[in-house]
Parts: C-alpha cells; sequence; structure tokens
C-alpha cells in the first residue's frame, strides 16, 4: 500500500512537471491532457487519476507557488500588524527576489500570467487565475485597511485604490519581464518601484 501511495505521488509530480513545460510552450489553450500525458510518458488515464481536467492541473501548479510570505501575509491579517505597508513592501521584494532565482517560479508565473486568455467567454482555466488574483487582492486590501485604522495610510489614498495600485504593478513588473525574455534586473528595478509606491502611501 505503502508503495503504492508512494507511485501514485511520484506520477502526479511528474505530470505536474509535464505540464508546466507543455504550458509554459503552448499557452493553455493550445494545451491539452494527452499532451502533458505524452510529455510525462504516462496514460491520460493516469492523469485523470489525479485531475479531472486541465483546469485542476493548472489550479495544482498554482498552488505549489504558495510562498512563505503568503503565509505571514495570513497570520498577519488574522492576528494584526504593526506595520502593514512595511510588511507588503517587504514581502514583495521578498517574492521578486525569490522569483529571480528559481526558474521552476519563473515558469509558472509566466503560465499564470502570459500563458491563459482573458476573453469575454473565460476558459476554467483562465477564471481559475482571475479567482486567485482575487482573493490576492482581497488581501492586500485587507492589509491596507489595517494600515488605515493605525493611521499611517496618506489620505489621498483608499484601501481600494492602493491594493489595486499594487497589484497592477506587480502583474505589470512581472509580465514585461518576461516578455522581454528577462531584458532587465527585476529585483532592482522592482524593489525600486514597490518602495516608491508603498512610501507614497505612507502618512508623512
Amino acid at each position: 500500500m505503502r508503495r503504492t501511495k508512494e507511485d501514485a505521488a511520484k506520477t502526479r509530480e511528474e505530470v505536474l512537471a509535464a505540464a508546466a513545460d507543455i504550458f509554459y510552450e503552448n499557452g493553455v489553450s493550445g494545451s491539452s491532457l494527452e499532451k502533458i500525458a505524452q510529455r510525462a510518458g504516462v496514460t491520460r488515464g493516469a492523469i485523470y487519476w489525479h485531475f479531472k481536467d486541465k483546469a485542476e492541473v493548472l489550479t495544482a501548479l498554482h498552488s505549489e507557488i504558495r510562498l512563505p510570505q503568503e503565509t505571514i501575509v495570513d497570520y498577519a491579517i488574522e492576528h494584526g500588524h504593526d506595520d502593514p505597508l512595511g510588511l507588503i513592501e517587504q514581502g514583495t521584494v521578498q517574492v521578486l527576489e525569490n522569483l529571480a532565482k528559481d526558474e521552476h517560479l519563473q515558469q509558472v508565473f509566466a503560465i499564470m500570467i502570459l500563458g491563459c486568455e482573458f476573453t469575454k467567454h473565460r476558459s476554467d482555466a483562465a477564471q481559475r487565475i482571475v479567482t486567485a488574483n482575487q482573493q490576492m487582492f482581497g488581501k492586500l486590501e485587507r492589509l491596507i485597511e489595517m494600515a488605515d485604522q493605525k493611521k499611517t495610510l496618506a489620505p489621498l489614498w483608499t484601501p481600494d485604490a492602493a491594493a489595486r495600485a499594487i497589484q497592477c504593478s506587480m502583474n505589470g513588473l512581472l509580465a514585461e519581464w518576461l516578455r522581454s525574455s528577462k531584458s532587465f534586473p527585476l529585483v532592482d528595478i522592482g524593489e525600486r518601484l514597490i518602495r516608491s509606491l508603498v512610501g507614497s502611501m505612507r502618512l508623512r
């Protein structure tokens, strides 16, 4: 029984690794479970044992990239934090540092940001990415609401606008870095951007 569980876990890892390659090469809409199965060297039945469709594979890939900073943010939202804006600034820079040195993370982020078509009639895969973005926006907004309650948020910013600005800046930065074949130093440019942006949100 133990060996069977180990084999199943190994197959799942192989499928996800193959899926990351296929999604990255072809985009999500241009990929299929059959292509993923061929790359992983397994049958389609083996994939269906773990995932009901392509969207579930994509969701599993996304869950793989949960970073330690997300756990810190969740804890801060639940228990409070002395400097919510500082936490956002520090956590965002750390995400950029992790991403710059981890090619697998880069691949998965490229799939999430560039690999789906966000048309009027979204696919399940695209909708899952939209949902993940909405969840992250909600966390950012909650942290900034905490800053507002502590009277540390500049009056020109609302929690909604500040959260939108941070999320759009990060998504745009990562998309351009990936789209341009990493033609600029991500951490250097990103740190300048985020520190300037968050700095403008602090009450002076």
